[in-house]
Formats: structure tokens, C-alpha cells, sequence
């Protein structure tokens, strides 16, 4: 097929240097031996994060002209993205319906933030979702939702022949239970690494981001006791988490990592006795909020990187991998310390499991297979 695909590298702002779109959901495209033509869409994102209506028309005005020229050069069978709410005028998308090429878009993370996709998900005539309870929200609003579970390139996820170098590791950001599990097990005396953005992060930036929203209310020198208390509670919830993310960090700053680059993060995994895993959220990111869990990159790319990976279960997971087998799974903080206590001291078992996993993980949970799945599923 030729494919007009609409992507950004990164997975967040906070690792710019980052390809791990790139090599998960366009590299494979190339080695099925797909014609892919690729838009950058890093030009759309930063229209979304600063709202700027003049970037958003900049960037949907090169997209769609670099459509119709490759186009009409040689006519497109696909037009597939990944694009958000802010990043591109909607009716750059009608307009490639209408010339009758379908459409998709990707998306994630829709358990706790399906705000960021539900105006431009009906404009597609596929919403690619990872998250197996999600496809409701995208019906909803009128989308047509097809599951697209997440998966993993073996051509940059595969193990590395290093020592091992840390007990307990983890890799990335800062933000919801995070730093409650990693407290608990710092306080019980494993040594667990973590990397990624935000875990060196001061309390400085919390403060100027209250500052910040809270001089955008009317008559800001008496807002902050006026505003009601669903306000007053989420601001509430946000200070004493981050207060609780500041204590941890200064407490053990020596255990604090920054970002690591996508080739030392796959390495880290070998370096690494034990890979843990969290999928807990915050509802949009609101520590006041209920807690959900939604699968991760993270839980393809760590199996098949050759990591022994622990992490918090959910049902969703047993579609995936044999809980204990090839994974191992915490329902809580006590039992997670248990089984990293017993699994540090029972090598033999470690490597069942984690040879179990990267088996399951190559067999299965490649994206040459996803997209395979996917065209039949959409009779491509």
C-alpha cells in the first residue's frame, strides 16, 4: 500500500532527542514493504501546547498541500495519524475524505485523557485505540473506534549482553502513584533507580504554575479563597502531592535520575535485575481524582527488551501475557515488595520468567503483526 502517515517522533516533550514513534509505527510500515510517505507533525504539536491558532493554520496548510501533491503524483491507499485535539484544522481531514482515501488516527492514553482527541475523533473513519475499554468514549462522540493495541520494534527492543548493574529499576515520568510505590520501597531498603522527566523537579515550578493560574481569575488578589471547592480541592490534591514528590526526592536524591536516551533505556532493561511497571493514572491528571490503569508502551518494549518486568495488574493484561509466567504482576505496595525481595534472591526463577515474557512478547506483540491485524480488520 502507499500510506500518507502524520506523526511526531517523541512520546513526550521532555526527551526531544526521542524516535520511539518513529521506529514503533512507522519503521514497521516500511519493513512489511509499505510505500509510506511521512509528514512530521512536531509543528502541529507545539500549536496544540501553546494554543496558537496561527501554527495550527500553518501547519494544516502544509499538510494538506503536501497531500494533494504527493497524491496526485501517485494516488494514496491510506492516510493514517497520530494527531490531537489543537494540532490540525478539522476540515484538512474532511477534505482527504472526501477525495475517498480512508482515515485513521491513532491514539493513546485515552483512559484518563480522551479530552485531547474527542473533537477531531469523528472527522476519521478510524480511531485507533489502545486501550481496550476505550472504544465507548470514541462512539460516544460519534467516532468509529478500532482496537490497536500497543507493541514493540525487536529491531531497537531486544536484549543487551551488559552486567547488571542495578536491582530495581524504572523508567518514566513523574505523576500519579509513581512516587508513593518508589517511597514505600526506598523506605523497605530496595535500591530502586528511577529515570526520566520531572522526578528531579523542585517545588519552584508547582509554585509558579499555581501563580500562573490563579492570576488568570477575575480579581486575582481575593480569587484564591473565592473559587469554589471542586477548585479549592483539585489545587488541594496537587500541593499535597507534590509535596509528597518533593519530600521523596529530597530524601533520595541519590536514587533521582534524569531522561535517558531511547538506546541507554533499552539497555537499561539489561542492566536492570528487575524492570518495574505502573499503570495507575490520575483521572486527567487530577490527584483528586479516582485512579484508573491503562497499559504502556513500556509494557511491550520491557518483555521484549529481555526485562524481567513487574507491574500492577489489571485485567487487560491476561489478553497479553500469562501473569507470573512471563510477566510478573502487584495487586498493592506489599505484594510488589515481596515479590521484588523474592525474585532478587531466586535468579533461576527471574530468568524463566523473564525468557517467558520475550518469547510471548516476539511471537505476539510486535508491531509488524499489529498493523497486519489491523489492515485485515479494516479491509486493507
Amino acid at each position: 500500500m502507499r500510506i500518507f502517515q502524520v506523526l511526531s517522533a517523541s512520546a513526550t516533550g521532555g526527551i526531544n532527542s526521542s524516535k520511539i514513534w518513529l521506529r514503533n509505527l512507522y519503521e514497521p510500515l516500511l519493513d512489511l514493504g509499505h510505500d509510506v510517505c511521512l509528514f512530521r507533525a512536531e509543528e502541529g504539536a507545539l500549536a496544540r501546547i501553546k494554543q496558537d491558532t496561527k501554527l495550527r493554520t500553518s501547519f494544516s496548510t502544509k499538510l494538506l498541500d503536501k497531500f494533494k501533491m504527493e497524491h496526485s503524483r501517485q494516488p494514496f491507499d491510506l492516510f493514517f495519524a497520530y494527531l490531537m485535539d489543537g494540532m490540525v484544522e478539522t476540515g484538512v481531514v474532511d477534505e482527504i475524505r472526501k477525495i475517498g482515501i480512508p482515515t485513521c488516527n491513532f491514539s493513546c492514553n485515552n483512559t484518563h485523557q480522551f479530552d485531547l482527541v474527542d473533537e477531531i475523533s469523528p472527522h476519521f473513519d478510524f480511531n485507533l485505540h489502545s486501550e481496550k475499554d476505550a472504544a465507548q468514549k470514541f462512539r460516544d462522540v460519534g467516532a468509529n473506534p478500532v482496537w490497536f493495541p500497543m507493541g514493540a520494534n525487536p529491531k531497537y527492543y531486544h536484549p543487551f549482553d551488559v552486567p547488571r548493574k542495578y536491582d530495581v529499576t524504572f523508567v518514566g515520568q513523574r505523576y500519579a502513584l509513581r512516587p508513593f510505590y518508589i517511597w514505600q520501597l526506598l523506605e523497605n531498603g530496595v535500591q530502586v533507580n528511577v529515570f526520566g522527566p520531572g522526578w528531579r523537579l523542585r517545588s519552584e515550578g508547582f509554585l509558579r504554575e499555581a501563580l500562573r493560574y490563579f492570576s488568570r481569575l477575575p480579581l486575582a488578589a481575593h480569587a484564591v479563597v473565592s473559587v469554589n471547592s471542586d477548585v479549592r480541592a483539585r489545587w488541594s490534591a496537587r500541593l499535597a502531592w507534590f509535596d509528597f514528590a518533593e519530600r521523596l526526592r529530597l530524601k533520595y536524591d541519590e536514587y533521582m535520575h534524569p531522561p535517558l536516551s531511547d538506546e541507554d533505556m533499552v539497555r537499561l532493561y539489561s542492566e536492570s535485575l528487575i524492570s518495574l511497571g505502573f499503570l495507575d493514572v490520575y483521572d486527567e491528571h487530577d490527584p483528586s481524582a479516582i485512579v484508573k490503569q491503562h497499559l504502556h508502551l513500556r509494557d511491550f518494549e520491557a518483555p521484549m527488551a529481555g526485562a524481567l518486568y513487574l507491574t500492577s495488574f489489571c485485567e487487560e493484561l491476561k489478553e497479553f501475557y500469562e501473569p507470573d509466567l512471563e510477566i510478573l504482576v502487584y495487586r498493592n505496595e506489599h505484594e510488589m515488595l515481596d515479590k521484588i525481595r523474592y525474585y532478587l534472591k531466586h535468579e533461576t526463577e527471574a530468568q524463566r520468567v523473564r525468557l517467558g515474557g520475550h518469547r510471548r512478547s516476539l511471537n505476539c506483540h510486535t508491531y509488524n503483526r499489529r498493523f497486519q491485524k489491523l489492515f485485515q480488520s479494516i479491509n486493507l
